[in-house]
C-alpha cells in the first residue's frame, strides 16, 4: 500500500471542501428558493387565490384585489419576466376595475404569480394608476412595454393617456442619492417598481363623442370623432409628444419631482392604510405647538413692551372711487401703539425687468406688511395688492393635486403658448391637496374636482374677469364660468372675518390655530385683488391682515412651509430660461422657477391684461387717436381697418351711451316734444358720435328720447335702445322694456340676427344722399363696434362687424336722409351739440378695478 506524499494529500483533501461547499451552497440555494416558492404559495392560498384555472376566477381575484369589479376581457397582460420570476414574484397586468358593478373604471396595476404552465395562482398585489372614480377608463390597450387608455366622463372623450410600462425615464426629476431612493420607495408604494410608470396625456380643448385607439411599436394613433369631423393625432411614445400640431389637442408628459424629505416622509405615511392622515396631524400639531410656545417665550425673555392701541384702528370705505380707481392703495393704520419701519406703508414693485402695462400707467404691484395678532407682535403678514384695471388672473393644477376625478392631471407649470407666458408678471401657491377637503377645481372648462356646496371660491369668467364668493348650495356649474378654485370657508365675507364661526383651518386637530406658514388671497370693496402672506400666522390673524386691508371677501389658499410662494417674474422665452424670477420675500421656501417650469400642487398667475379686441379680418386693433377715458393709459376705444370698411370697437365698461332727436326729425305725431341737446353734464362726458340720420314721411321710423315717444313705432321692427344706465343693446319692437321711463330708441335695419347676416344688407342703398355708410353691431361681451365705408350694400359692413365677434347688428340709417358721420373727441371733427340728424352719443366712462365679490344664496 503508497501512502501518497502529505502535500498531495492535503491538496486532495482541500478539493473535495471545496466540491463539498459548493455542493451545500448549491443546494441551499434550492432550498431558500423553495422554502420561498412554498411560502409564496402558502401566502397566496389564504389572499386573493385563483381556484380555477379560467378567465372568470381570475377577474374574480382581481376584483378582490382592486376591491371592485373587473370583467375577465378587461384583463391585458404585461411582458413575462421568465417562469421563475412569474412563480415566485408574479407577472404585471392591466386591467379595468370598477367600484360598482357597471360604474366608471379605474386603471389598475396588478401582480398575479402564475405556475410555469401559465395558470394563475393568486394576486399578491394592485395599484390605482388614475383614481378618476367620475371618469370611465376604457378602450385600454397594451403593446410590449407601452399602453393606452381614454377617459371618458360627462357624455364625452375627455383625454387619452400613454403609459411607458418600462419605467419613467427622464420623467424623474430626481438628481441626488436620497432622491432616487425616496422617489423609489414612491414608485413601490403607486406602481408596483421602483422605477415607475411613464406617462403622457393628451388633452382635447373641445371633447369628442367617441375615440379609436391604435398602438403600435412606438407610436399612438388617436382618431377623436365628433359632430364636426374626425381628428387625428399621433403620439411619438419615444419622445412623449405629437408627431404634428393638431388643433384641439396637446399632449403633456407627466413629472415626477422630488420633494423635500419631510414632505415626502409626511406623504408617504400618509398613504399607507393602516397610519392615514390622523397621526401625522397630531405630531404636526403638536411640533408647531411647541415651536410657537418657544418663540413667545424667547420674545417675552427679550423685555419688549409693544403695547396695542388704546382703541382699534378703523378702515376707510374706499368703495365709491375717482377716476384713479383708488391706486394706489392707502396707508392701513396698525393695532399698535408703536408701528415699526414700513408697516403699514404701501411700496411700489416695478423694478426695470419687470413688464409693464403701457407706458403711462402706474404700478400695478404695490406691497406692505401688518402686524394682525394681538398676542404675537413678533408675526408679520405680507400684502401684496394688484390693480386689476392692469391685470388678468388664471389658474393652473399641479402635477400631483388636485387629483382628478375625470382623465388627466394638471401639467404643474405655466401654459406654453407665447401669447400667455410672455404675458405672465407673477404666479402663486393654490389650495389644499385633494385628500384635505376635495375641494373643487375647474380650469378652462376641464373639471378636475366638482365644485363643494358652500365653499369659499375665486371664478374666472368667460370675459377674463375674476370673482370671489362663497358656492352655491348646488354643485351645478354656471355656464359662464371658465374656471374655478376653492378652498376652506369665507375667511373673510363682507368685512367679517370668520363668518362661519370655523375651528379648523387645514388638517390640523379640531379647536386649534396652528401658527405657520399661511397665504390667502381676497378681492377688496374698490375691486382690486390682495395676496397675503405670514410665516408664522393663524388663519384668524391672516383673515384680520384681509380685513385690515379693505377686503370684503378672502379665501385661506395653502398653508405650511414650501407649500406657499409668490413669484415676481418676467418671462420672454422659456427655452434657455430667458426669464427674471424673484420671491416676494427671502423667507419663502420656493426656487425662483416654481410655477415656471414644474410644480406639484395648483398655482394662480398673474398676467398683464391684454386690452385690444381680438383682431378682425385677420387685423390688429390700434388705439383710436381720439380723447380716451380715463385713465387715457388704457385705451376703451379701438380702430381696425379692412379695405374699404373702417372698425371702431368701444369696451364694454369705458362707456355709456345717449340718443338725442335730429333737428330736421319730422314733427312730432305723438305730442312729446324730443329733446336735441344732451344736458350740459353729459356733454362733459362725450368722447364720440355717430349720426343715425333723418326719418321722412316715407320711412317714419319710431324714435324715442328721455322716454319721450317722438315718433311711434311700428311692429316687426329693429330697436336700438339705450336704458336709463345708459347700457345699449338690440331689441325688437315688441319688447316691454322700450315702455320703461327714461330711455332712448330708435327703430333702425336689421342686418344681422343671431350671428346671420338678413337678406337687408343685400339691398343696394336707395337714397343717394351720401355714399358714406354705417353699421352698429354688438358682441356677446358687450363690446359695440361701429362700421363704416363707402359701400353699396350693408353686407361689406355686416360681414367686417362679424368678424369682429359681434352677433346682432343694425344699419345706422333712419330711412330717409343719413350721412354716416364719426366724429370724435380729440381731432379736427369734434362732436357738436346738435345736428340735423338723430345722434348717438358715447359717453366715456372712467375704468373701475376688474375684480368682484360675487353672491350666491347658500345651503342651510
Amino acid at each position: 500500500m503508497h501512502t501518497a506524499p502529505l502535500p498531495i494529500a492535503v491538496e486532495a483533501s482541500q478539493s473535495l471542501r471545496v466540491r463539498l461547499v459548493r455542493s451545500l451552497q448549491r443546494d441551499a440555494k434550492w432550498r431558500v428558493g423553495a422554502f420561498v416558492a412554498v411560502c409564496a404559495l402558502a401566502t397566496a392560498a389564504f389572499k386573493n387565490a385563483v381556484p380555477d384555472n379560467d378567465p372568470s376566477s381570475l377577474a374574480r381575484a382581481i376584483g378582490q384585489a382592486t376591491g371592485g369589479f373587473v370583467q375577465p376581457q378587461d384583463v391585458r397582460w404585461e411582458p413575462s419576466g421568465g417562469v421563475l420570476s412569474d412563480l415566485v414574484l408574479g407577472r404585471f397586468a392591466l386591467v379595468l376595475s370598477s367600484a360598482t358593478q357597471n360604474g366608471p373604471r379605474d386603471v389598475y396595476r396588478v401582480r398575479v404569480r402564475l405556475t410555469p404552465e401559465g395558470h394563475p395562482l393568486a394576486v399578491t398585489e394592485a395599484h390605482d394608476l388614475t383614481q378618476t372614480p367620475l371618469g370611465d377608463d376604457h378602450a385600454l390597450v397594451v403593446r410590449g412595454t407601452h399602453a393606452a387608455f381614454a377617459t371618458f366622463a360627462y357624455g364625452q372623450e375627455q383625454s387619452v393617456t400613454a403609459l411607458d410600462l418600462s419605467g419613467e425615464g427622464a420623467q424623474n426629476s430626481a438628481k441626488s442619492t436620497l432622491e432616487q431612493f425616496t422617489s423609489a420607495i414612491t414608485n413601490v408604494q403607486q406602481t408596483g417598481t421602483t422605477d415607475g410608470i411613464g406617462r403622457v396625456d393628451v388633452g382635447f380643448d373641445s371633447p369628442g363623442e367617441r375615440v379609436g385607439l391604435a398602438l403600435e411599436e412606438a407610436t399612438l394613433n388617436i382618431d377623436l370623432g365628433d359632430p364636426s369631423g374626425q381628428r387625428h393625432a399621433t403620439v411619438d411614445l419615444a419622445h412623449d409628444e405629437l408627431t404634428t400640431q393638431t388643433p384641439g389637442m396637446h399632449a403633456e408628459p407627466a413629472r415626477h419631482l422630488p420633494k423635500r424629505f419631510i414632505f415626502w416622509a409626511v406623504d408617504t405615511v400618509r398613504a399607507v392604510p393602516w397610519i392615514g392622515p390622523a397621526p401625522v396631524a397630531w405630531l404636526e400639531e403638536k411640533v408647531f405647538a411647541l415651536k410657537d410656545s418657544l418663540k413667545q417665550a424667547t420674545f417675552r425673555s427679550g423685555g419688549s413692551q409693544d403695547e396695542l392701541a388704546a382703541t382699534p384702528p378703523q378702515v376707510l370705505d374706499t368703495t365709491s372711487l375717482g377716476d384713479d380707481g383708488a391706486w394706489p392703495p392707502a396707508s392701513l393704520p396698525s393695532i399698535w401703539k408703536s408701528t415699526e419701519p414700513g408697516e403699514g406703508l404701501w411700496k411700489p414693485f416695478a423694478p426695470t425687468w419687470m413688464r409693464k402695462f403701457a407706458e403711462g400707467a402706474p404700478p400695478a404691484f404695490y406691497q406692505t406688511f401688518v402686524r394682525p395678532d394681538e398676542s404675537r407682535p413678533y408675526s408679520h403678514v405680507i400684502l401684496v395688492e394688484m390693480d386689476t384695471r392692469q391685470v388678468d388672473l388664471d389658474m393652473e393644477a399641479g402635477t400631483e393635486d388636485p387629483k382628478p376625478l375625470t382623465g388627466q392631471h394638471g401639467p404643474g407649470r405655466l401654459p406654453r403658448d407665447p401669447a400667455i407666458y410672455t404675458r405672465v408678471v407673477a404666479a402663486f401657491n393654490g389650495g389644499f391637496k385633494t385628500e384635505h377637503g376635495n375641494y373643487g377645481m375647474m380650469v378652462h372648462k376641464r373639471v378636475l374636482l366638482p365644485p363643494v356646496p358652500n365653499a369659499a371660491t375665486v371664478v374666472i369668467g368667460k370675459d377674463g374677469r375674476a370673482s370671489f364668493g362663497t358656492w352655491g348650495p348646488t354643485p351645478a356649474i354656471p355656464e359662464d364660468m371658465i374656471s374655478f378654485r376653492q378652498n376652506l370657508d369665507a375667511l373673510v365675507d363682507g368685512g367679517e372675518v370668520n363668518p362661519s364661526k370655523r375651528l379648523m383651518w387645514g388638517y390640523t386637530l379640531p379647536g386649534t390655530g396652528m401658527q405657520t406658514e399661511r397665504s390667502g388671497l381676497c378681492v377688496t370693496r374698490a375691486g382690486h385683488m390682495i395676496y397675503a402672506w405670514g410665516d408664522d400666522v393663524s388663519a384668524t390673524a391672516l383673515g384680520k391682515a384681509m380685513r385690515t386691508a379693505g377686503c370684503d371677501y378672502g379665501m385661506h389658499l395653502d398653508m405650511n412651509p414650501h407649500h406657499t410662494g409668490f413669484l415676481f417674474t418676467t418671462i420672454k422665452e422659456l427655452k434657455g430660461h430667458q426669464y427674471k424670477s424673484e420671491p416676494l420675500t427671502t423667507l419663502m421656501e420656493m426656487s425662483t422657477d416654481r410655477y415656471i417650469e414644474y410644480a406639484a400642487k395648483d398655482f394662480f398667475y398673474v398676467m398683464m391684461r391684454e386690452p385690444a379686441p381680438a383682431s378682425a379680418f385677420g387685423k390688429e386693433w390700434t388705439a383710436d387717436p381720439g380723447t380716451q377715458p380715463a385713465p387715457s393709459w388704457s385705451p376703451g376705444l379701438w380702430t381696425s381697418a379692412s379695405g374699404e370698411v373702417t372698425l371702431t370697437s368701444i369696451d364694454p365698461d369705458r362707456a355709456r351711451y345717449r340718443i338725442v332727436a335730429g333737428t330736421a326729425e319730422p314733427d312730432s305725431k305723438t305730442g312729446s316734444q324730443p329733446s336735441y341737446e344732451l344736458d350740459d353734464e353729459a356733454k362733459k362726458r362725450v368722447v364720440m358720435s355717430v349720426t343715425l340720420g333723418i326719418a321722412g314721411d316715407r320711412h317714419s321710423r319710431g324714435l324715442i328720447v328721455a322716454g319721450k315717444r317722438a315718433l311711434p313705432i311700428g311692429e316687426d321692427e329693429s330697436v336700438l335702445m339705450v336704458d336709463k344706465e345708459g347700457a345699449l343693446s338690440i331689441v325688437p319692437s315688441s319688447d316691454p322694456v322700450l315702455g320703461a321711463s327714461g330711455i332712448d330708441a330708435t327703430v333702425l335695419p336689421s342686418i344681422m340676427h343671431a350671428g346671420v347676416i338678413g337678406a337687408h344688407a343685400d339691398l343696394p342703398f336707395s337714397h343717394k344722399t351720401s355714399l358714406v355708410h354705417a353699421a352698429l353691431g354688438i358682441a356677446p361681451d358687450g363690446r359695440i363696434v361701429v362700421a363704416r365705408g363707402e359701400v353699396a350694400s350693408a353686407n361689406p359692413l355686416a360681414r367686417a362687424l362679424k368678424s369682429a365677434g359681434c352677433t346682432n347688428a343694425v344699419l345706422l340709417d333712419r330711412g330717409e336722409e343719413a350721412h354716416a358721420m364719426i366724429r370724435r373727441a380729440g381731432t379736427q371733427s369734434p362732436p357738436i351739440a346738435r345736428d340735423r340728424e338723430s345722434t348717438l352719443f358715447v359717453l366715456g366712462v372712467s375704468m373701475k378695478p376688474r375684480f368682484t365679490h360675487f353672491k350666491l344664496p347658500t345651503a342651510p
